[in-house]
Formats: C-alpha cells, structure tokens, sequence
C-alpha cells in the first residue's frame, strides 16, 4: 500500500484518522523506526487529514501521544541495553561524542529533552541517549509529556499555516 492510497483509504474512514496519526507518530519518535522516517512524512499526512476536513484535535492528539509513547520506549531502550551498547566497537569508536551527550543532559536535563524534541533530525535520538545517560525517568517522563504538549501545539500551528497558503491556491 502506497502512502497515497493510505491517506485515501484514512480519508474514507475518518474515525482511523486519530489512530494512523498515532502510528505514524510512534514512527516518527521511535529510535528505531525514526532514523529513516522523516518528519515530512507526518507533517504531510497531518496537512492532507487536516485538507480532507478530519478534525484538528484528532490529528494533534494522535500524533502527540504516539510521539510520547516512541519517545518513552526509546528512553528504556537506552536504559536497558544503553549499558550493553556501551561495549560495542561502534559506540566506542564514537566515546567523545556519547560523553558530550552526557554531558548535554547532565547540564539540561529536561530542557534537552524540550530542546531535541522540537528538532526534526535528531528528534528520535535524544530519548535513546537520555536512557543512555541515565537520565531519572521521572524527569524524562514528565519533561517528555511537556515536550510532546508543546510539539502538538506547534503541529497544529503549521497545519493551519500550511491549510492556509494551501487555500491560497
């Protein structure tokens, strides 16, 4: 299935819309996934939903928590196997810049997760580095849930901006 035929297919059935937001969402955040899932891929899903009269909070809300929930499972990756990891020829190759990943949160916290969260190219690393540097999860919870809030709001901001020049047309 083509992503054209699945935006049309989300469009004939609007009550999947909130749900393929989520998806798409958990894809875009995941550490595995979002490497090669670029941000454009959500934002044009969410313009064309938004183009096709499916509500703004059912896109924003989809795509906020399947965001958080990407970004969570990525943190207690790093957790979990970031010790592991840490034994590996690649990521020893790459210490200095791990450290200074460390570092970044140690000096942060949860300001880095807000920070990383809004940045398309690093948006799926930052979780997993967080859990990798041992971050508490609390903070990296709650600042998560604040980051992706503040992300949802601003892909809200752009799909109307973008319906707008759209409309312009």
């Amino acid at each position: 299935m083509t992503s054209e035929q699945f935006l049309n297919w989300i469009i004939s059935n609007p009550e999947f819309a909130g749900l393929a937001m989520f998806i798409i969402g958990f894809l875009e955040a995941f550490i595995v996934s979002g490497i090669v899932w670029p941000s454009i891929i959500l934002i044009l899903f969410a313009v064309g939903l938004s183009e096709a009269d499916i509500k703004l909070t059912y896109i924003c809300i989809g795509a906020g928590l399947g965001s958080w929930i990407g970004d969570t499972l990525s943190f207690y990756l790093g957790l979990v196997f970031g010790p592991k990891l840490k034994s590996f020829s690649f990521i020893k190759k790459r210490e200095s810049a791990l450290k200074r990943g460390e570092q970044f949160f140690d000096k942060y916290g949860w300001g880095g997760i807000l920070i990383g969260r809004l940045i398309p190219a690093i948006r799926p690393f930052i979780p997993f580095i967080a859990g990798l540097s041992s971050m508490k999860s609390y903070v990296f919870i709650v600042s998560s849930i604040f980051a992706c809030v503040i992300w949802s709001i601003a892909l809200a901001i752009i799909i109307i901006g973008m319906d707008n020049i759209v409309n312009l047309f």
